[in-house]
């Protein structure tokens, strides 16, 4: 029994002992850590610090970043062999977990055993059930120790892997500053192909080391300026001159971005850096509090020991162990305080490097001023209001938009002079019943100066604004789309000019006709692709659109025919009135006044019908399509006259009133 207990007691602290790095079994002692970080906290002071207002050339910051990558690679070179001492002292810890857990569990089933048996001796039942419980105690102090030492190994792993990254950094950015490595700036998903670089112009080559994500950045100045275009003949000398200038400009701004996220990655692994020691002084806290909770049980079960009179040599390796625990607690806590001195001078070093990203940041800041300002300078260059790109405009491009605004100045004159007679030449040759009038010409040469007119201006602005430098492909695109829209949002728009075309291209009728559409009566004023306007005998004006049109009635359509009804008495001679009505018809188409008016010979129809009042004599006379009502009102006042003379009695309804008296009668 005494024996277990003396091997559980060494046996824990043997492994506490090697896990703290105070046997010879491991590889870096606490007191090696502590002089490793005292002195590279007096380099760092020494060769990384300065003034914090001193402007650092690149000589300096190539010493100073040199000197932070010797610390660090000095560090992880401590880090690693802390790693071996804290992974032993866990595989340690575990085995000695295990072992106190499996004789705990051989007590404790021994001692179910003793209780379960009523002859057994209570006093060695008491004895038993107090070792199960110093047992249980033992393992919870090493379960609390082993958590401890996993969370230290993890933190010193995930140290060891973002310094590799710092130095990873550290030494890309010392390369860039001694040229070693080139500046590779990010390309557009667009960019072009690369020109031929000059002779002697740096190339970019890719870097070894990854650089770090670049990061987000305010800008103080306006937004990037689109990709440039390629320089044309048409561009000036100041131009060229400044789109190079700002061209270099830009690059800087890049290159400075980059360096500054560069810098800010370094300073980000910096505080990483912080935050593992930060947590490995924590670590040790938690380990001082652990072993001070140990020396205090330990040093309980010691007085116990001595008031039981136990063997000598069991109370002095009790007070060794005590002893070996003292130092071993004092040991962490000077490690403890070198880790904070150590954390202070990271801390120091986090602080110049914020000092030194404010003046980062202000050289970016003024880069990109420099680089809005050459922006303007060749936006101004590049303007269309500069002098000299009027002047040039003026120059290059002046004459052909004038050349174009006097060709449809000219057409358009033309048109407007010549569109009638064209009409007229068409009807011409077209022949048929209606090319003796000037209603279809004129109806025609309206429409089509109309078209035409709509056609040249079109077709000058997008030969001005081509010549002017626009794109025209852009414009007739959105011209298109437009076109689509208005397609489906104005159909009644479309019907109407697709009927006003079948109007037009079938002679339905023309200017000057005497029509009647949907219920409206009038003469044509105007015709074109859209609407119709009439004006009726009143002189109201009416505007029919050409897609409401589903009737139409031309009065006056290619030739016209009164048809002359003359009632006369039951006691006249109707042969003799016939032949009068004939004779008066001749004479008016022999008229010189009325010569040309008048279309062929009378058509007598005879006798039509017998009424209450008369015989009804009908004859017709065929006209000109635009003289039917003048040659009606004419015949009807020579007959009149002629009857008149002959004696001819022309007959009207007769109507007899009988009023009664209006006395009543007796």
């Amino acid at each position: 029994m005494m024996l277990a207990e003396m091997k559980t007691s060494f046996r824990w602290i043997w492994v506490v002992m090697i896990a703290l790095g105070v046997v010879p079994a491991a590889p870096l002692t606490l007191a090696h850590a502590q002089t490793g970080t005292a002195n590279e906290s007096e380099t760092t002071d020494a060769g990384v610090s300065g003034p914090p207002t001193e402007a650092a050339s690149d000589a300096k910051r190539v010493v100073r970043i040199r000197q932070v990558i010797d610390l660090d690679k000095q560090h992880l070179r401590r880090l690693r062999s802390e790693l071996g001492s804290r992974t032993r002292w866990f595989e340690d810890l575990a085995a000695g977990m295990g072992e106190v857990a499996e004789e705990r569990n051989a007590k404790k089933a021994k001692l179910e055993a003793l209780e379960a048996n009523p002859e057994s001796d209570p006093e060695e039942v008491a004895a038993l059930r107090a070792k199960v419980e110093e047992l249980q105690e033992d393992w919870s102090l090493y379960d609390t120790q082993t958590d401890l030492a996993l969370g230290a190994e993890k933190t010193v792993r995930k140290q060891i892997e973002a310094l590799e990254k710092k130095i990873a950094a550290e030494e890309h950015a010392l390369g860039t500053l001694t040229g070693e490595i080139e500046i590779s700036l990010p390309e557009a998903p667009d960019a072009e192909p690369a020109e031929p670089t000059e002779p002697g112009k740096p190339v970019s080559v890719p870097s070894p080391v990854p650089l770090p994500s670049p990061v987000s950045l305010p800008s103080p100045g306006p937004a990037p300026a689109p990709k440039q275009a390629k320089a044309s003949s048409a561009m000036t000398a100041a131009q060229l001159q400044a789109q190079d200038i700002l061209a270099r400009k830009e690059r800087d701004v890049e290159i400075a971005k980059v360096a500054l996220s560069d810098f800010v990655e370094r300073k980000r692994a910096l505080q990483q850096q912080i935050e593992f020691e930060e947590g490995l002084a924590d670590n040790d806290a938690k380990e001082i509090e652990n072993l001070e909770h140990v020396l205090e049980v330990l040093s309980g079960r010691l007085e116990e020991y001595r008031e039981a009179n136990a063997p000598a040599d069991k109370i002095q390796r009790r007070e060794r162990g005590n002893r070996e625990i003292t130092r071993i607690i004092g040991e962490v806590k000077k490690s403890g305080e070198a880790r904070t001195e150590y954390i202070k001078s990271l801390l120091e070093r986090l602080a110049h490097l914020d000092e030194a990203e404010l003046r980062v940041t202000e050289e970016v800041d003024a880069k990109q001023v420099e680089a809005a300002n050459a922006r303007r300078q060749v936006i101004w260059l590049e303007s269309p209001v500069h002098p000299k790109n009027i002047q040039h405009w003026a120059k290059e491009r002046g004459p052909r938009i004038l050349l174009v605004i006097v060709a449809a100045a000219l057409l358009l004159l033309f048109v407007r002079l010549s569109a009638q007679r064209i009409a007229r030449t068409l009807v011409r040759r077209r022949g048929g019943s209606r090319t003796t009038g000037t209603g279809r010409a004129d109806t025609l040469a309206f429409s089509f100066r109309s078209v035409s007119r709509i056609l040249i201006v079109v077709f000058a602005v997008l030969l001005v604004l081509q010549e002017a430098g626009v794109d025209i492909k852009t414009v007739l695109g959105g011209a298109a789309i437009l076109g689509v829209a208005i397609a489906f949002g104005a159909q009644d728009l479309m019907k109407d000019y697709f009927s006003g075309f079948l109007i037009l291209a079938e002679d339905q009728y023309q200017l000057g006709d005497l029509v009647t559409i949907n219920g409206v009566t009038g003469t044509v004023e105007s015709v074109n692709m859209r609407v119709t306007v009439l004006r009726d005998l009143e002189g109201r004006v009416h505007f029919i659109p050409n897609g409401n049109i589903d009737h139409v009635t031309n009065r006056t359509y290619a030739w016209g025919r009164p048809v002359i009804e003359i009632p006369v008495a039951f006691d006249e001679d109707v042969d003799r009135v016939m032949e009068t009505l004939v004779q008066i018809a001749k004479d008016l188409g022999e008229d010189p006044d009325w010569k040309g008016k008048v279309i062929g010979d009378p058509e007598m129809l005879g006798v039509d019908k017998f009424t209450e009042y008369g015989v009804i004599i009908k004859f017709m006379v065929k006209t000109r399509p635009d003289q039917l009502f003048a040659v009606r009102r004419e015949l009807l006042r020579r007959i009149s006259q002629r009857f008149n003379e002959l004696g001819i009695r022309i007959t009207v309804p007769q109507r007899i009133l009988l009023r009664g008296s209006d006395e009543p009668q007796s």
